[in-house]
């Protein structure tokens, strides 16, 4: 197991809003620690799937009930639906609970928590986590998915500064290593290595003919995983993130036009030192 720091004195219950793949996953890091975690859905079948897969030690289809008590609350729902949630959880929780999340996007809901309850924002610290999966349900979670994963953390600025140190020892025990950025350098970031390449995913799904089917290899489903997400999902994120990710649309459609005259020039000499450079930016990844 990933060694985790000691549990912080002031953490015992934790409530999980929303517990699928990633809140699943966030719920069954913290117990083992012994933090107790309770969950959150509105249908009572997904309370009980969470408490049969062990991510939570209890669940309940009323909010105010599934954080009572608690001194963080974690927000794993669609991003368009954080906010408003945030606001409602904030309703029922101490003056120093925690509020964070673990959504894609960053700078349209910390806004949003910011125009719409000034005492939330000051609880409320965006995080996201980079982990996951394109599978999707918390029958697919598991205790170490954030082990020795970035957590990436953006408080907005009314985020009070309790807050945003309890955040980092938060995430810190589910296994995370912590960055900090602003909400907006978070979405500009994640377009470019998350939401650009998701959509192309499914850009190169799409493209796919049925006489083409039976000659699929291990390159073509490598590429096009991701495809498989959520497509409510990442609507939302696309939504939230429209702008940065249009962006990243603009930049690709200037590289492809770049790369399309390496390729019809007879002359390979570009070409190849073009693949040259994308591998040596790949294998500096690994």
């Amino acid at each position: 197991m990933h060694s985790l720091p000691d549990k912080p004195a002031w953490l015992s219950r934790v409530a999980i809003l929303g517990v699928g793949l990633l809140g699943g996953s966030v719920g069954m890091s913290l117990r083992r620690s012994g933090i107790h975690v309770r969950g959150y859905s509105r249908r009572q079948s997904s309370c009980q799937d969470a408490i049969a897969a062990a991510a939570v030690d209890d669940a309940f289809t009323d909010l105010a009930t599934a954080c009572e008590g608690c001194q963080v609350v974690v927000i794993a729902a669609p991003v368009d639906k954080i906010a408003e949630l945030a606001i409602a959880a904030n309703d029922c929780l101490a003056a120093d609970a925690l509020i964070t999340d673990v959504g894609s996007t960053k700078a349209r809901i910390v806004a949003e928590i910011e125009s719409l309850s000034p005492a939330t924002s000051q609880k409320f610290v965006a995080a996201h986590p980079i982990a996951g999966s394109e599978k999707t349900g918390v029958q697919n979670a598991c205790p170490d998915l954030l082990d020795g994963k970035a957590v990436i953390l953006t408080p907005g600025a009314d985020t009070a500064t309790a807050s945003l140190d309890r955040a980092k020892a938060f995430w810190r025990q589910t296994g995370g290593r912590i960055l900090t950025m602003t909400p907006q350098q978070h979405d500009d970031r994640l377009a470019a290595v998350s939401h650009l390449p998701h959509l192309v995913s499914s850009l190169l799904a799409s493209l796919l003919d049925e006489p083409s089917m039976p000659l699929i290899g291990s390159g073509w489903k490598d590429m096009t995983r991701v495809a498989s997400g959520d497509p409510t999902m990442w609507t939302a994120i696309c939504q939230h993130n429209r702008d940065a990710i249009l962006a990243q649309i603009d930049r690709l459609s200037a590289e492809l036009a770049v790369m399309r005259e390496k390729l019809a020039d007879p002359d390979t000499t570009s070409l190849m030192q073009w693949l040259q450079d994308a591998k040596a930016r790949k294998d500096a990844t690994q």
